[in-house]
């Protein structure tokens, strides 16, 4: 008797223990769950990029995007610039904004963009930029070096005044590539400095029951009826031409047939 019974606490404890560790439902995260803006070690050159999927209720879409909108305006969550917005209409509304933030603002942004809503989606890549800025900083380093020996010649006495000028042309045109080279690298540290991040909002349609499905057929029906009246009213212009054309033609053939049957039937 005394084994059974401890075998039945045994068992019961097992039980309790299996169900206090076992998850408690398939609820998604929040929207806000942390995204952490990511930032290259030193040494190295990567240029990260997020992108983040909220579901939102259907009327929060476009209050929320203004929302974020004016908060990378204000700079509420330190550096931010505004590179894209995206809005669809209709049953499944959708938009999404595009935005180049300091790192450390990212996590406070996907926060304030997800707030009453549900995460659905984030990925964060990095690009290696590393042989790029070797290239833009090795392109620097020559045209510095040509712009420095052509102001050394510059600098000479004996010079003809179409040498002169040819060595003036030579340093304008090394200037604008210094200047093109400056406005490269300059973007380059914006990509390395900040990150990218892309916020896309979605909201899921309605229910579609019997009587919305049999709307949406008569509708599509009533569509399609338009079109195909469209096409044949279209077809009927295009034939007219040649029907003012055909018929006389029609009558003159009719005309000498009978006209031929005559003549055969005399003869």
């Amino acid at each position: 008797m005394l084994s059974h019974r401890t075998w039945f606490l045994a068992t019961a404890l097992a039980l309790l223990t299996l169900v206090g560790c076992s998850p408690s439902g398939d609820s998604h995260p929040p929207a806000g769950a942390a995204l952490q803006g990511e930032m290259a070690q030193q040494g190295a050159f990567l240029a990260y990029e997020h992108s983040v999927g909220i579901h939102l209720p259907v009327e929060q879409v476009e209050p929320r995007l203004a929302a974020v909108r004016e908060a990378c305006g204000s700079q509420r969550f330190g550096q931010c610039d505004l590179l894209a917005i995206e809005q669809s209409q209709g049953a499944y509304q959708a938009a999404s904004i595009t935005v180049r933030i300091a790192p450390a603002g990212v996590e406070p942004l996907v926060a304030f963009a997800g707030e009453g809503g549900e995460l659905q989606s984030r990925h964060t890549r990095a690009e290696d930029l590393a042989q790029a800025v070797s290239d833009t900083e090795q392109q620097r380093q020559r045209l510095e070096r040509q712009q420095k020996t052509l102001l050394q010649y510059q600098a000479r006495s004996d010079l003809s005044v179409s040498d002169m000028l040819a060595l003036a042309r030579e340093l304008a045109e090394v200037d604008v590539q210094l200047a093109g080279n400056a406005q490269q690298s300059a973007q380059q540290q914006r990509r390395l400095t900040t990150n990218l991040l892309t916020l896309s909002f979605s909201t899921e349609g309605q229910p579609v029951g019997r009587l919305a499905r049999i709307g949406e057929a008569a509708s599509g029906m009533l569509d399609n009826a338009t079109e195909g009246a469209t096409e044949a009213i279209r077809l009927l212009g295009y034939g007219i031409p040649f029907v003012i054309i055909l018929f006389p033609l029609a009558l003159l053939v009719r005309w000498l047939w009978r006209k031929a049957s005559r003549v055969r039937n005399g003869s």
